[in-house]
């Protein structure tokens, strides 16, 4: 028997259920939304999802250092792309991990700078990509421990789905996540290019950062 539909039973289910209104609300919000929040608005003013690789760093990032490097290897190895940027995503409590999650679902982004606990969840969600599953990557990687990067999935499949950030000594200069992997999203439209710039990145950031002396 169906349960009347009252002014208090109405009462009673938001007050139980709002939070999941809140939430579809700001999916929408960074969906739909008007720029520079809306995830539509603004990939539709952009170049073609195949002409551009996205670097998002959930944590904390050297913004005009990063870009800087981005577009130093855009321009002298990856000249067919238009565009190669990089972002950070603030990693707060209130829409932070509805802004991360709206764009991975909708393959907004390419290469991420996870902290450990978020990485451990798009790992097991199969997100990221199997990077064992790419010889040149493993040839750049021969002798680096990835062992802590190896994660089995909800499908029971285990790869190694993130490169650990102390592992590439050269990203402290760059960016920095809470005990960090740097992984590619299987949702990414761009996944040619996106490897040959993580084998590019990768490779780079084995060097630490020359400390000048004073």
């Amino acid at each position: 028997m169906k349960t009347p539909l009252t002014r208090a039973s109405l009462m009673n289910h938001f007050a139980y259920n709002w939070w999941k209104y809140l939430l579809v609300l700001a999916a929408a919000f960074f969906i739909f939304g008007p720029k520079p929040y809306g995830l539509l608005y603004s990939r539709a003013s952009r170049v073609p999802a195949e002409k551009e690789i996205t670097f998002y760093v959930y944590g904390q990032m050297n913004e005009q250092g990063m870009n800087e490097y981005m577009e130093n290897v855009r321009s002298t190895q990856m000249d067919n792309m238009e565009s190669m940027i990089a972002s950070a995503l603030v990693p707060d409590d209130s829409y932070g991990p509805i802004q991360l999650t709206t764009y991975a679902a909708a393959g907004e982004g390419n290469v991420y700078l996870l902290p450990r606990d978020t990485y451990l969840t798009f790992a097991s969600s199969g997100l990221c990509a199997a990077l064992e599953e790419d010889e040149e990557l493993m040839a750049i990687l021969d002798g680096v421990d990835l062992q802590r990067g190896w994660k089995k999935n909800d499908a029971g499949e285990n790869h190694i789905c993130g490169i650990p950030q102390d592992k590439l000594p050269g990203l402290s200069q760059y960016a920095y996540a809470d005990n960090g992997f740097l992984c590619v999203l299987v949702t990414n439209k761009n996944p040619e290019n996106t490897m040959k710039f993580f084998r590019i990145f990768c490779r780079d950031m084995l060097t630490a950062p020359v400390q000048i002396q004073e």
